[in-house]
This record gives C-alpha cells, sequence and structure tokens, in this order.
C-alpha cells in the first residue's frame, strides 16, 4: 500500500538521519529525529489549542510551519538568531545593532515563540532587521523556513534548543553558535538525566559563550571540546535600556500624584493575589497606588477582576481607563511600556519568584534605579540576585506580611534610595559581554562565507 511505504521510508529516512548525527549519536536523539518525521498532527493540534489562548498570532500562524512572510533580502549576508522570548530577545538586540553597523550588507533575522517578543521587534524601524516566529520542529517546517532564509550565521540564546532545528541546520554546513548559555537548577537536573543527548545537542555548535564558570565547567564535563567554549558574561547585563514616551510618563506622574507607587512587574498566576494582599497589609487607603504589569497582558481583565473582589477600584491601561485618584490598582496590561512603569515606581516586586518560574530580569529596575524586591524562586538568576543581595541592593520576601514589610520600609526615601544606588552599582557593566559575543560572532560570520 502507498501510504504504508510511504510511512515506512520516512522512519527509515528519519533513523538514518538520526544515526548520522554523530559517530556514536546518542539514541534519544536519533528517535527524536525519526519522530521528527511524523510529529506535524501533534503540532498542528498544539497550535490550535495555543491559538485559543491567544498565545498565537492567528495572521502569521503559518511561520510557524516555515512559511516566510517576508522575503529574505536577494544579497549580503544574513545572521539568524532564535530567541525564544522577550528577555532573550532584548538581550541581543545590542549585538544585531553592532553586526548590522559592521557592514550595511548585512541582515539579522530574530525568531521567537511568543507574542510579547514579536511586538517588541515590531518596534523596530531598522529595514535590515526581521522577525519571524520559529518553525515548529518537525522536519518538514524546519526544512522550509531554512530553505527560503539560507542564513550565513545561526545563533540560539540560553537554552532553547530545539534538536530538529539543530540537526537540519549542522547538516547544511551552516555556521553554529550558542550564546547566554545558563544552566539553571532545573536545567541541570535534564542534562545529568540525558548527558549523551545533551552533549549531542551541545557539539553541533561551532561556539558556545557561557555566562558563569559553573556553567563552562559543567559542559565541558560532558565532553565538548574547550576550544568552543568561552566565558563571556551575560549580554543581558549590558542590554539598553527600555524606552520611554516621556510625555506619557509626565503624564502618568500627573495622574498618580504624591502617593507611593509600587510595581508588581511580570507578574504570574497565583502571584497576583499574594501581591494584592501585600498591598492592603502595607497600606491605609488612598495612601498608595499598585501597578501590576503581568507577564501575559492577556491576564489583565482577570487580575482586575481579582482585585475589584478584593474591594480596590481598578483601571486598566489597555482599555484607556484614566489613572484618577481614586484609583487604587492599575493593570500595566500591554506591550513594550516597562520602560514607562520602572521609571514610574517607587519600588518593584519582580514576580516568577512566588511561583514556580525562576525569577525575572532584575537588570532593567536595576539600571533604572527602581529599589527591588524579590521572592524565593530566583534559579534562573541565582548568582544576580545573591549578587544583589550580598550589596544590599533587594530585598528577599516571600509571605504578603513580608512583603507588606518590605513595601513600608522603601517608603522611607533614604533607605529607597540606598537600595538603588546598591542595585545599580551592583549591576553596571561595560558592555563587555556584548563586545566580546560580538567579536565571536563577526568571526563565525567571516568563517562561514570564506
Amino acid at each position: 500500500m502507498p501510504l504504508v511505504g510511504n510511512v515506512a521510508r520516512l522512519w527509515r529516512t528519519g533513523l538514518q538521519q538520526g544515526m548520522g548525527l554523530m559517530r556514536s549519536p546518542s539514541v534519544v536523539i536519533a528517535l527524536y529525529l525519526l519522530l521528527a518525521r511524523l510529529s506535524a498532527p501533534l503540532y498542528w493540534i498544539a497550535q490550535r489549542r495555543r491559538l485559543q489562548r491567544g498565545k498565537e498570532n492567528p495572521a502569521r500562524q503559518d511561520e510557524r510551519w516555515g512559511k516566510a512572510s517576508v522575503a529574505r533580502p536577494e544579497s549580503g549576508p544574513l545572521v539568524w538568531f532564535h530567541a525564544a522570548s522577550v528577555g532573550e530577545t532584548q538581550s541581543i538586540l545590542g549585538i544585531a545593532d553592532q553586526l548590522l553597523a559592521q557592514n550595511t550588507q548585512t541582515s539579522v533575522l530574530i525568531t521567537s515563540t511568543t507574542v510579547s517578543s514579536a511586538a517588541l521587534l515590531e518596534k523596530s524601524t531598522h529595514d535590515r532587521l526581521m522577525h519571524q516566529f520559529v518553525p515548529f520542529d518537525c522536519f518538514h517546517a524546519v526544512c522550509r523556513f531554512l530553505d527560503h532564509w539560507r542564513p550565513d550565521l545561526a545563533v540560539w540564546v540560553e537554552s532553547e534548543l530545539w534538536p530538529q532545528l539543530l540537526w537540519e541546520t549542522r547538516r547544511r554546513r551552516v555556521p553554529m553558535a550558542l550564546i547566554n548559555c545558563r544552566i539553571s537548577e532545573k536545567t541541570s537536573g535534564r542534562w545529568q538525566s540525558w548527558p549523551k543527548a545533551i552533549f549531542t545537542l551541545l557539539n553541533t555548535f561551532d561556539a558556545i559563550m557561557v555566562q558563569s564558570k559553573p556553567t563552562l565547567q559543567q559542559i565541558a564535563a560532558l565532553g565538548v571540546a574547550e576550544e568552543k567554549l568561552t566565558l563571556s558574561g551575560s549580554t543581558k547585563e549590558d542590554a539598553a535600556l527600555p524606552p520611554v514616551d516621556e510625555s506619557k510618563l509626565a503624564a502618568l506622574r500627573d495622574q498618580a500624584g504624591d502617593r507611593f507607587l509600587w510595581l508588581a512587574s511580570s507578574t504570574h498566576p497565583g502571584e497576583d493575589e499574594i501581591l494584592i494582599e501585600a498591598h492592603r497589609a502595607a497600606f491605609r487607603p488612598a495612601e498608595a497606588l499598585m501597578l501590576i504589569a503581568p507577564r501575559h497582558p492577556e491576564r489583565g481583565r482577570d487580575i482586575a477582576e481579582l482585585a475589584r473582589t478584593k474591594g480596590f477600584k481598578v483601571a486598566l491601561r489597555s482599555e484607556d481607563q484614566a489613572l484618577d485618584p481614586s484609583v487604587d490598582v492599575y493593570i500595566a496590561d500591554t506591550l513594550g511600556e516597562m520602560g514607562l512603569w520602572y521609571r514610574l515606581a517607587d519600588a518593584a516586586f519582580i514576580a516568577g519568584s512566588l511561583s514556580d518560574h525562576g525569577g525575572h530580569n532584575p537588570y532593567e529596575p536595576a539600571l533604572l534605579n527602581c529599589p527591588i524586591i524579590h521572592g524565593p524562586i530566583d534559579y534562573n538568576f541565582r548568582d544576580i540576585y545573591a549578587r544583589l543581595r550580598e550589596l544590599e541592593g533587594a530585598v528577599a520576601a516571600e509571605t504578603p506580611s513580608e512583603i507588606a514589610t518590605a513595601l513600608t520600609n522603601l517608603k522611607n526615601p533614604a533607605y529607597n534610595s540606598k537600595i538603588a544606588k546598591n542595585a545599580h552599582s551592583a549591576l553596571k557593566t561595560d558592555g563587555s559581554a556584548t563586545r566580546l559575543t560580538t567579536q565571536k560572532m563577526t568571526q563565525l560570520l567571516n568563517l562561514g562565507q570564506g
């Protein structure tokens, strides 16, 4: 039967592809590559669900199947970066700017997974900087994507490693790099469970730029050649400050008045209720204003309803509701305005640290002199938060009562200024990570064109 024959051919070809990955390949990776030949229906189902939940852009869903929505530049080298979400995307913009400035013929393609990162890149006015959603990690989508874009250099950011995408890019002899590489406790546990598979994936890269010495040592222990490894630090620390519309900032300051204003930044489900309770415990009615910027803005209305059930008057940014003196909780449920909220706030609680999301980026509030409070779950930035606490540049708090105490203490101008200055000093950098990473990318790009 033709159908049976086609399926058998796909399995046979996929197995040969997987076994050809390395001389001693991981059986796990070989099996994954085999299944990637047949996984399209599963990705189709997943995409339907993501569309229903607002996690996919309906107008651009074909990009996830490798169908480009814009043309590849006809001439000049193309550098492709894959950055999963907003934080990773922001961390590479400085590198992209330097590469574009070095050669007026170079173009940069950034792929990502989330609609929020796409919205961030829509604000770019650079005509040689493009964005596409990354293809699903199934064989035909990946091939279609690579056939269209034909990158001269492929760069992955942090730990967003998709085996089919990695293998097919390597098979086409495209120079490959992994930058800002870090190993969280969760990631480390998975790597220890599948050491051969992880070695197989990491060994596809020509260069790996790591954030810390422990990460470098862990990767070397897997067997990756030391000449591939560079201790670069994190370009997140060098990322440019988020922009702000000064007229909007002035208007919001006038509306907020003299009240103490604090920000619950990048909140996830389960965290909003804790932080709203902390606000109630810390302040008398009308004494302070709470801003909530959810990690996923589509949650804005649900958070507003939660705050209303607690007796607070609420306004939503997405609905252009005014920040008048009677508002207790303001929901900042928009994209691309974090520069506004950090500059407006007298303090910020960095969320993702009260739920199992590993904490979020502390660099922006620190460099904008906004005092930081955070919860106990910080494995995404453990070294950074440890540095902040050691230098009294952040306050750790977990329960509503502890968070309320931290907020009350930060109403003291002298203490507030001390925490802000210490954080700024702890995280201010000289841009060396971005320069070092850009130099390595330039070397690989020249190698690929030589």
